[in-house]
């Protein structure tokens, strides 16, 4: 153990040698100009230490995915004080998970089309925007249940478009992916972790909806540093990549949506994501409801149990990275590996569940066991990416991948909206089973993926 740790240190110290400003080339030596269009291109590597304008990208991506944290993270825990200030049943606060489909569903749907006429730039820009508009309006505390649910809508297009774009910059990264992958996705988790007691601190000291000035501030802030980052990402220099990608191949024209899923790479993944993140922000987000109402906590405690899980998350995320890259012959065989060791957990977790105990030493152990899952769980979605994007052609990166994650997005307000309904009937002590279900679904598709993708030993 002390081996791998100290690995691990020397990756860190060697990630921050590299990214020295000292240690970076001129600029000058590292663009390229084409023209395409009549407009003079700026082309560079994905690699930060020849390209410094990468590291703006990064840093704004990064940004942009603790918005996305606290924005998934926010309705699961603020859901028993929204039954409660509006009024509505269980049953219609779960129509936000549905409304953040819809999002979800149109960002699949507009992502490719959006980049071709206004570029990643204008993308990334147009989706900040759209999070500083509807988090300044939840801010304000909406005057009805209809007005808040109809905010999640742009919300739910604006995280698809920047969850499937980011996806695609980081898998893309010349140096060090992985690691960057999982920093990325850890920043997901470390937001969503640190949601549920700040929810719980503004709704007993404060006003409820001030919550959302946390992911409002990070938007503003975002969007001033996606302008500036990928101020050379235009329309015409998408489309060059594109057309340079399908040089010398018989598709010319880029597929269209009925297409792509029919490829069976971009088909499996977007299922593999669909039911993924469907398990993970179902556990995140019917949690904190689940120990209140059928363990009987109370919220403080509960919040920080709740919070556990998400820690767990962020752990694997920025630490499995490391040891993807040494241990394990490809990122498919270690999600093989992590998979397996998630299941393990949520029957851990399916098992203490079945015990009627709501006292400190229960809770503790409960605590452990999400914890334990969420470390496992939690690599497995910037693994899957990475084997994506090795698969998949350049040309289908954007397309492909961003509709593959944005689909797959839709599980993440789905399976939620589907665990509400189902536990509306049969009861919330069923959640734990629901959980499991959904876990071991994941696992089956993964193994399942080397079968329809066909050839590519080298990533499976």
């Amino acid at each position: 153990m002390s081996k791998i740790m100290d690995d691990v240190q020397k990756d860190v110290i060697e990630m921050e040698n590299l990214l020295e400003t000292d240690s970076l080339p001129t600029v000058r030596h590292e663009y390229e100009e084409v023209e395409y269009n009549g407009e003079i291109l700026k082309l560079y590597p994905l690699d930060y230490q020849k390209a410094p304008i990468v590291r703006y990208q990064i840093a704004a991506c990064l940004l942009m995915f603790i918005v996305f944290g606290m924005n998934d993270q926010s309705n699961g825990s603020l859901l028993p004080t929204l039954m409660s200030h509006y009024n509505v049943s269980r049953m219609k606060v779960a129509n936000l998970f549905l409304m953040q489909v819809s999002g979800y569903t149109l960002a699949s749907l507009m992502t490719e089309k959006v980049h071709t006429l206004i570029g990643t730039r204008g993308a990334m820009a147009l989706a900040s925007f759209l999070c500083v508009i509807f988090f300044s309006i939840l801010s304000l505390k909406p005057p009805n249940f209809l007005s808040y649910l109809l905010c999640f809508l742009p919300l739910g297009l604006s995280i698809g478009i920047l969850d499937s774009t980011g996806n695609v910059l980081f898998g893309n990264l010349e140096i060090n992916k992985n690691e960057w992958m999982g920093i990325l996705h850890g920043l997901y988790g470390a937001a969503a972790m640190i949601t549920p007691p700040a929810v719980s601190y503004f709704v007993t000291y404060g006003n409820w909806s001030s919550f959302f000035l946390l992911p409002l501030a990070c938007s503003i802030l975002g969007l001033l540093l996606m302008l500036y980052a990928f101020r050379y990402e235009t329309a015409n220099k998408y489309n060059y990549i594109c057309f340079v990608a399908r040089e010398g191949k018989d598709d010319e024209q880029q597929p269209g949506f009925l297409k792509l899923l029919r490829k069976p790479a971009i088909m499996m993944y977007a299922l593999y994501l669909f039911m993924y993140l469907g398990s993970e922000v179902s556990t995140g987000s019917w949690m904190f409801t689940y120990l209140l109402e059928v363990k009987h906590g109370e919220m403080v405690p509960m919040s920080y149990v709740t919070s556990s899980f998400w820690i767990g998350l962020t752990v694997g995320r920025l630490v499995l990275g490391f040891v993807t890259k040494r241990f394990f012959k490809n990122e498919y065989r270690a999600s093989v590996f992590y998979g397996n060791l998630t299941w393990f957990f949520y029957t851990l977790f399916l098992l203490i569940g079945l015990v009627q105990k709501n006292s400190v030493p229960y809770f503790f152990v409960l605590s452990v066991s999400i914890f334990f899952a969420g470390v496992f769980i939690g690599p497995l979605f910037p693994n899957a990416s990475v084997v994506a994007l090795q698969i998949l052609p350049r040309n289908l990166h954007v397309s492909g991948v961003g509709m593959a994650v944005a689909l797959g997005g839709c599980g993440a307000a789905v399976m939620p909206y589907a665990t509400g309904l189902v536990t509306h009937l049969i009861g919330l002590s069923w959640f734990p089973f629901l959980c499991w279900i959904m876990v071991t679904i994941v696992n089956a598709i993964w193994l399942a993926y080397p079968k329809f993708v066909g050839g590519q030993e080298e990533y499976l």
